[in-house]
Order: C-alpha cells, then sequence, then structure tokens
C-alpha cells in the first residue's frame, strides 16, 4: 500500500523546560547573607570577686508597733567602765560610772533590792540578782542595747554572786535552795540546765559558801568558804574537770577573809580582804607560793577586783568619813584615786570585760 505524504506541521514539535526567572531573582538577593563572614562570639570574663547568684523576690516583714520602751543604755570601750551596787533611797541599785570618775548612771530604778551586778564577757549584758518577786531572790539579765530584762531563774532558791564564764556560755552562782545547804550552781547562760556543782561543807553553818569566782582559763573556780566556824572563810579552788574531788584549800594564816575573791588575769593571784572586824585590807594572795602583799593600809577595804588589762584594781571603802565609795589603785597599791562621792553607799564593783 502506498505510503502517505504528510506534511510536517510547523508547531507538532516539543517545546524546551526554560529556568524559571524568579527562582534566579530570589537566589541573587539571599546570596549576599551567606558571604558574609559570621564572627566567633567573644567570652566576657567575669569580673574579679563578682559571685553571680539567683536572686528571689523580696519579701518583707512588717515593723513591730511602736512602744514605749526606754532608750538603750550607752555602751563604751571595753575596760573602760565600772558596774556596781549602788544603796538609793531604801533599796538598792545597780550603777556604772567610767573609771575616771565621770558618767555616774543609775541602771535600775525598781522599788525592789539588786544585789550583784556582772557584766557579760563581750560587755552587752548584766546579770544580777533581785528579789522582784518579792520574796527569793532570783537572776536577771539586762540588755544594754536594748533595755530588754529577762529573768533567768525563777525561784529555785535564793541566789546571789553570779558570774559569767570567761567563754560566756555559762553562768556560776550561789543558791540555797528552801531545806537545802548552800550550794554551788552552774547554768547555761540562757538560764536553761540550772544544776548544783558543789555542795559545800555541811559542818559549818547553813552558809558554808558566799561567793565564787571563774579562773580566767575557765577551768576552776574560787570559792570563799568556811571551814569550822560560821563567818569566817577560806579560799578554796574547784577543778571542774574533777568535780567529785573536794576543792584544794589555798589559803592558811591570814585571818578574817572576807567573802570577796577575785583573780588576777594571768591567774596566779587572788585578791582578798582580810583582817580585824571593821578594819580590812586588800592582799595579793598568790596561789602557789602562799606569798600575800598587803595593797591597802587603814580604811575598812573590800570587793577589790583586777581590771581586765590588769593595770588597775576597783574596790570599796570607807576611808571617806565611813562613807562606802569606790576607789582605784595599781597592782602595788599606788595612785590611789575616789571615782565615787555620794552620800549613799557605793560597793561591790566589777569591771567591764
Amino acid at each position: 500500500m502506498p505510503k502517505l505524504n504528510r506534511k510536517k506541521k510547523l508547531f507538532s514539535q516539543k517545546k524546551k523546560k526554560r529556568f524559571p526567572f524568579w527562582f534566579l531573582l530570589l537566589g541573587l538577593l539571599a546570596l549576599p547573607f551567606f558571604l558574609i563572614p559570621t564572627a566567633e562570639p567573644k567570652v566576657i570574663p567575669t569580673p574579679v570577686g563578682l559571685t553571680v547568684e539567683a536572686t528571689f523576690l523580696p519579701t518583707y516583714t512588717p515593723l513591730p508597733p511602736p512602744t514605749g520602751t526606754p532608750l538603750p543604755y550607752p555602751t563604751g570601750v571595753h575596760g573602760g567602765r565600772i558596774i556596781f551596787t549602788c544603796t538609793r533611797g531604801d533599796y538598792n541599785q545597780i550603777c556604772m560610772v567610767n573609771k575616771d570618775g565621770s558618767g555616774l548612771l543609775q541602771v535600775t530604778h525598781e522599788k525592789v533590792n539588786h544585789y550583784y551586778p556582772s557584766l557579760s564577757p563581750q560587755g552587752e549584758v548584766i546579770i544580777y540578782a533581785s528579789n522582784k518577786s518579792l520574796g527569793t531572790f532570783d537572776l536577771y539579765l539586762l540588755v544594754l542595747s536594748t533595755s530588754q530584762e529577762i529573768e533567768l531563774t525563777h525561784e529555785i532558791g535564793n541566789v546571789f554572786s553570779p558570774a559569767y564564764s570567761p567563754d560566756g556560755t555559762k553562768i556560776l552562782f550561789i543558791n540555797k535552795p528552801e531545806s537545802e545547804p548552800t550550794g554551788l550552781w552552774i547554768m547555761d547562760a540562757n538560764g536553761e540546765n540550772a544544776h548544783l556543782v558543789y555542795g559545800g561543807r555541811k559542818e559549818a553553818g547553813a552558809n558554808p559558801i558566799v561567793s565564787a569566782a571563774w579562773s580566767p582559763d575557765g577551768k576552776e573556780i574560787a570559792l570563799a568558804m568556811t571551814v569550822n566556824q560560821a563567818f569566817e572563810y577560806e579560799i578554796f579552788l574547784l577543778d571542774l574537770d574533777n568535780v567529785d574531788t573536794p576543792p584544794r584549800r589555798v589559803t592558811y594564816g591570814l585571818l578574817g577573809i572576807t567573802g570577796s575573791v577575785s583573780w588576777s588575769p594571768d591567774g596566779n593571784s587572788l585578791l582578798l580582804s582580810a583582817g580585824p572586824p571593821l578594819d580590812k585590807d586588800v592582799f595579793d594572795y598568790e596561789i602557789e607560793t602562799g606569798i600575800m602583799t598587803r595593797l591597802t593600809a587603814g580604811g575598812n577595804n573590800n570587793s577589790a577586783v583586777y581590771s581586765p588589762d590588769g593595770k588597775w584594781i576597783a574596790y570599796n571603802s570607807l576611808r571617806n568619813n565611813d562613807q562606802a565609795d569606790l576607789y582605784l589603785m595599781r597592782p602595788d597599791g599606788s595612785e590611789v584615786q575616789q571615782i565615787t562621792d555620794h552620800p549613799e553607799p557605793d560597793w561591790q564593783p566589777q569591771w567591764e570585760p
């Protein structure tokens, strides 16, 4: 069968695919971003001494409502003041004075008796005995910065002669519970865990112990205690590491020892008062040698205590026309200075630590 001649159609060829122009345009626009070099991020060092901590939303404690709290008592240079018992009117109060005799301040004003003031090792609180309950004497603490008063004991007997341990953690005191002999007690500085440490000598009357004092290292306690006659005292040392062992007697041959006893800052000697009635003198008594040095001559002197630096001794004396005032002297008895001059008695001095 003969082939038919067919003319080629002009538009019968397949069309060639073209590259989309819009895609090329987008690529050209994006190219600059890929050509820009990316720099390594700089590490900024933390400034020296800066600690970065998480912060939290602040919390707010509402202020307490205002009260009529009295102004705080002044606090001065350590060792620069003396606190003491001051008789004012019908009651014994607590007073303080600078060692140069200036700044006399009456601390308590209540119509009750206050005795045996003592300052804490930091000098921020005073501890003393008072009969606020109008019965037995208890121990109270007065915070000088706030004038807050805190009762430390409550009717556990008749307590007196309190003193802080050198580290401020304990308080010793003498206590006479009802129907029990007088003994040496110790409690925590907050008034807790009060307990008997030494019961005293039973054969020498109802009040065999009249005063006590910590040694500077806190390892021993000096006791003024009767031996075989009431109101006649000798000094004993109680080892706190061996409280079951009777205390060691250290004074012999010094007649008429009173109830006051105080350590020298180095712990080598004790300040005592001794002598005939109404004519007591202050003595420095070396513990190991028994050497006695009389520091006063007449005037009926008592309650001598070393300053913290050992450069002065404070004591009370009746040398001013039988008026009880406070005096200072050097450890050798020289440079005597009167620092109070009140018609009513000033006595029982204690130094600010």
